[in-house]
Parts: C-alpha cells; sequence; structure tokens
C-alpha cells in the first residue's frame, strides 16, 4: 500500500520548500515536488542571480569613484563572463545546500510537475500518486507578455533570458517602469549600456513613495538611464542593426533603436496544470483565493505565495510558508502579512514599508512627515554615497509610526527595524530613545525619528503636516 504523508508540497520556491521545512520540523512526513531547481525563480532566476550582478557592480562603482578621486591610479575593465560565472557560482550553491538541507531532514523529493487529482491525492508526470493528508500549493507566478506585435521575435527577452546572455547589450529597450524594469535598467546601465524605459503610467515605481520615486528617476539619469513616462508601445519590429520599438507619448508617434529589448511588465499567479481549476477551486481575477488561515475552498487543500495574486515577493511566500505549514500542524496561526516592507534593489537602493504619503492622504486621517538628507550622514558621506533621504510618517493623533520611506545606499538593511517598530506599536520617541551606534547608515533612522520631536541633531528640520481634508 502506498505511503501516506501528512503533507504534499507542490512547488520548490521560496514558499513551498520553507513550508517542507517547517512541516518537517514540526515532526510531520513531507513529500515535495519541484520540476524544476530546487529554490524557484527567486533562487534560480531573479532575487539572488540580479542581487549578486548588483553587488559586483556596487564594487564597482566604488573603483570608479577611487579612482575618480586619485586613489587608484584607473578604474579596471568588467569582464562580464566572470560576473556571469560567479552569479553561477552563487545560485549552485546555494541550492546545493539546501538540497543537503531538505535530504537530511528526510523530506522526500520528486523532480517532476505535479497536480491536484483529488484532495488528498497529487499526481505527477510519471503516474504516481502522492497520497497527502494535506496539500500545498506553491507554483508561485510567472512573466507576463504584452500582446504587442514583434513581442515574440528574436532579442525580445524574459528576465530570466537576460540572465543567461553571454555579452552585455550596447544598447537595451526595458518595457516596463516597475520594480523588476527599474532593477535590470540599473544593472545593464552599470555596465555601460545605453538604457531607454518605456513605462504606460504617467510615472515609474508606482508602489513607491511619490517624492521618493521622483528623487530616484533624477538619479539614475547621469548613469545612462533615460526614462519615458506615459507612453504605449505599438510594436517591435527587426532591424538590420537589432530591433525596433515603436510607441506613442501624447500624440507624438516615436522609434527607439535597441539592440535588446527586456519584457518587464509584471508576473501573474501560476497555477496551470494544478488541477484547482478542474477540481473548481474558488479564484478571483485569476489568482486562488484562501482565509486567513492560507486554506483553499478544497478540504485540506492550502495555497501561498504568488499563487495568491497578492504580494508577489519571496519573503511573503517564506512566511507564508512557515504559516501553513504550522497550520496543517494543527495549530491554527492567521496569515498576518498585511505589514510588508518591500525593497528595490536599485543604485541606490529603495525600501519602505507601510502606506507611501499619497496613500496615508487618501486614508483619510492626519498625519505628519519627517525626512532627513543622508547628506547629513557621516557614514553615507564616507561611504561616498551620500545622496538619499529617510522618511518617516506618524500618525498625528496616535504619535505611532505608520510607515518608512528610504532611498539611499544599503537601505534594504535598514528597513528590517522600521518594520518592527510599526509592527510593535511603537513611536518617533521609541526610535530616539534606542541608542544607535557610530558612525551607520542606522543613525540616519533615528535623525528622521528625532524631526517627529523637537529635531534632527545635524540637519535643519523638514517636518510636514497633513491634516484631516474636510
Amino acid at each position: 500500500m502506498a505511503e501516506t504523508y501528512d503533507v504534499a508540497v507542490i512547488g520548490g520556491g521560496p514558499g513551498g520548500y520553507v513550508a517542507a521545512i517547517r512541516a518537517r520540523q514540526l515532526g510531520l512526513s513531507v513529500v515535495l515536488a519541484e520540476k524544476e531547481r530546487i529554490g524557484g525563480v527567486c533562487l534560480n532566476h531573479g532575487c539572488i542571480p540580479t542581487k549578486t550582478l548588483l553587488s559586483d557592480l556596487e564594487g564597482y562603482s566604488w573603483v570608479k569613484r577611487a579612482a575618480k578621486d586619485l586613489i587608484l591610479d584607473s578604474a579596471p575593465n568588467l569582464d562580464f563572463s566572470r560576473m556571469m560565472s560567479r552569479k553561477n557560482a552563487v545560485v549552485d550553491k546555494l541550492v546545493s545546500g539546501l538540497e543537503k538541507q531538505i535530504a537530511t531532514l528526510g523530506i522526500r523529493t520528486v523532480k517532476t510537475h505535479a497536480r491536484v487529482a483529488e484532495p488528498g491525492v497529487a499526481l505527477t508526470d510519471q503516474g504516481e500518486n502522492l497520497h497527502a493528508k494535506n496539500i500545498v500549493i506553491a507554483t508561485g507566478s510567472r512573466s507576463i507578455r504584452p500582446p504587442i506585435p514583434g513581442a515574440n521575435l528574436p532579442g525580445v527577452l524574459t528576465t530570466r533570458h537576460m540572465l543567461m546572455l553571454e555579452k552585455p547589450p550596447k544598447r537595451l529597450i526595458i518595457i516596463g517602469g516597475g520594480i523588476i524594469g527599474q532593477e535590470f535598467a540599473a544593472l545593464f546601465a552599470g555596465m555601460g549600456a545605453k538604457v531607454t524605459v518605456l513605462e504606460l503610467l504617467d510615472r515609474i515605481l508606482p508602489g513607491v513613495d511619490g517624492e521618493l520615486a521622483r528623487k530616484y528617476a533624477s538619479l539614475v539619469q547621469p548613469q545612462g538611464v533615460r526614462i519615458e513616462t506615459g507612453v504605449r508601445v505599438r510594436a517591435i519590429e527587426s532591424n538590420r542593426s537589432g530591433l525596433r520599438v515603436l510607441y506613442e507619448k501624447g500624440s507624438q508617434e516615436k522609434t527607439a533603436e535597441t539592440d535588446l529589448t527586456l519584457l518587464a511588465t509584471g508576473r501573474r499567479p501560476f497555477y496551470e496544470g494544478s488541477g484547482m481549476d478542474e477540481l473548481g477551486a474558488t479564484m478571483v481575477n485569476g489568482a486562488l483565493q484562501v482565509d486567513r488561515y492560507l486554506r483553499t475552498s478544497l478540504e485540506n487543500v492550502y495555497a501561498i505565495g504568488d499563487a495568491l495574486g497578492k504580494r508577489m515577493l519571496a519573503h511573503v511566500a517564506s512566511y507564508q510558508g512557515e504559516v501553513v505549514a504550522e497550520n496543517v500542524a494543527g495549530f491554527e496561526r492567521p496569515s498576518e502579512d498585511e505589514l510588508v516592507p518591500c525593497c528595490v534593489f536599485t543604485l541606490p537602493q529603495i525600501a519602505w514599508v507601510g502606506p507611501t504619503e499619497q496613500e496615508a492622504a487618501a486614508a483619510g486621517f492626519p498625519f505628519r512627515t519627517s525626512t532627513f538628507p543622508l547628506s547629513a550622514s557621516g557614514k553615507a558621506m564616507a561611504m561616498g554615497e551620500s545622496l538619499g533621504w529617510v522618511k518617516l510618517i506618524e500618525h498625528a493623533e496616535t504619535k505611532r509610526l505608520i510607515a518608512a520611506h528610504l532611498l539611499g545606499p544599503q537601505v534594504s538593511e535598514l528597513i528590517g527595524e522600521l518594520t518592527l517598530a510599526i509592527r510593535a506599536r511603537m513611536s518617533a520617541s521609541d526610535i530616539v530613545e534606542t541608542m544607535h551606534p557610530h558612525p551607520t547608515l542606522s543613525e540616519a533612522v533615528r535623525e528622521a525619528a528625532m524631526g517627529l520631536q523637537d529635531g534632527p541633531i545635524h540637519a535643519a528640520p523638514r517636518t510636514k503636516l497633513f491634516p484631516v481634508l474636510q
């Protein structure tokens, strides 16, 4: 008789493998089905590869600054093939480590696509029935390929293909000005490419605080990134030198020549072939629907991560992976993922948590903001990267922090403190009364908090009050 597992996880990305590991830690028997490599898009084709390359570029930027300051005789040339080799080595090491950990824990892995044949049974491509008391859908998302004529031409690539290039383009057009588009713009502009970003909306980075998005757009133009907003791409054509992108801006028809075109128009939940459609699982707007405990409408079938179509972030999927494993084990833990830190790994970085200034104004409660410039930060000056800001938002009546928005070097490392502060319902005084080490970028967080009290020490106050609109 076939073994019955406590839980079968379909998908081995940052949600699926975390769910499998956490379930095993809780003493459950687990089988994990993944058709490609453990780690999913994030580890193999997204987060880790791009951050490895961007880390190399940060080092290269330091070398160029040192050469400009005559600390070094000259800046060396980048070796793209070696950058890609190091990227592959980092990914391989992390994947190998995960595979060993999963095997050591006694989790059975099957390298196959699997679908829910019925509650309690997952069917693999090899025809094996995986019997499980509970099933977790962690099938992730896939890139959206917009219906643009010519979008399937050679040289029109997705992010996965961009990370497999043998040489960098000299000219690159990126269709889409969101987080993914801006990260790839920073990456290839840093390698010397002339980058053009075409965005349908009237601004880039729609999820980012409007003020910081505008500041960021002004900072990247000298780096070789040209941004055009409010455009509609009509077609992509081949020509002798590569590709031609035809688009409209207002009443004007424009064209742009390029070697490669990157489609960075977002991602959508991927659950095709999972069996959820056929079994009648509840879906809304093409995404699986779950309750607070991550249960789908099918008995003992759960879903997590990008398949839910909400915050498509690896750390959200991993968080939900832990939650779903504990619920399968009988803990009844609700998923509380409304407060999500977000990061854009550009040069400089952007990070935020909580509502933007615009969202807070629309919500109708009074609030105050305090902004501290990194030009007044000793550590930022020492790093040679003093262009940036820390903005904090507090509720004007309760005095509790509700949001933080940061632009500058390594600000992704600062947003965790602020996420914890907001989650713990702390005030600016709680941050001010907490000693921060010197010299660090974290001091800028404390100085911004001081701006919500008597004013910062190292800069002029920049505080604004937004009363409720009558």
